[in-house]
């Protein structure tokens, strides 16, 4: 086919012609809408998603302040309760304290090092061994005076076994002195 025979075919048949180059133009059209609509769709989501974002920003900003000031009460609380690990005898103090109120007896205590590798944050746990003598009440309201007291405590292990003083002694059977080996952890606050 030449040139001319392009021209009189065209003008032979404009409206078929004229309807092919239109579906022409619209399959290409199509395609490169088709590629974007996916980058358009994926777009329209994300912005979606900033949007509910943003929305939820601002209607919880507005009690931003309170939060900060509940959370930095929390934090004194926290504060307040946790140990110095350097100051030795001022954490010693609180078990003999604890032996003196509950008439027990201390039979070992021991503040370990704490593990430097398990420190995450501003709060470390001071490790502790404990041995008490006392009766089976005394040792219960020692164990609910550690969990309900002034620090936080963490029990890792505990042992309860009759007192060698009591088999020697042959005292009270119905009220036997027990020992109570304790290893548990008080919160603190790191350096």
């Amino acid at each position: 086919m030449n040139g001319s025979a392009i021209i009189t075919f065209i003008k032979k048949h404009p409206v078929g012609v004229g309807c092919m180059l239109l579906a022409i133009v619209l399959f290409i059209g199509r395609s490169v809408r088709a590629g974007s609509m996916d980058n358009l769709d994926a777009e329209l989501h994300e912005k979606t998603r900033q949007g509910e974002r943003f929305k939820n920003n601002l209607r919880y900003a507005s009690k931003l302040d309170e939060h900060l000031a509940t959370v930095n009460r929390a934090v004194g609380i926290i504060d307040e309760r946790a140990i110095n690990p350097a100051s030795l005898a001022t954490n010693l103090q609180f078990f003999y304290r604890l032996e003196s109120e509950l008439g027990l007896t201390l039979i070992d205590l021991r503040q370990g090092s704490p593990e430097r590798g398990k420190q995450n944050g501003s709060y470390i746990g001071v490790p502790y061994t404990v041995a008490v003598e006392g009766t089976y009440r005394q040792l219960m309201q020692l164990l609910q005076r550690l969990e309900n007291g002034s620090h936080y405590v963490r029990f890792l292990s505990s042992n309860l076994a009759p007192s060698r003083s009591q088999a020697e002694q042959g005292s009270d059977p119905t009220d036997p002195v027990l020992v109570l080996s304790l290893n548990l952890e008080l919160l603190g606050r790191t350096q």
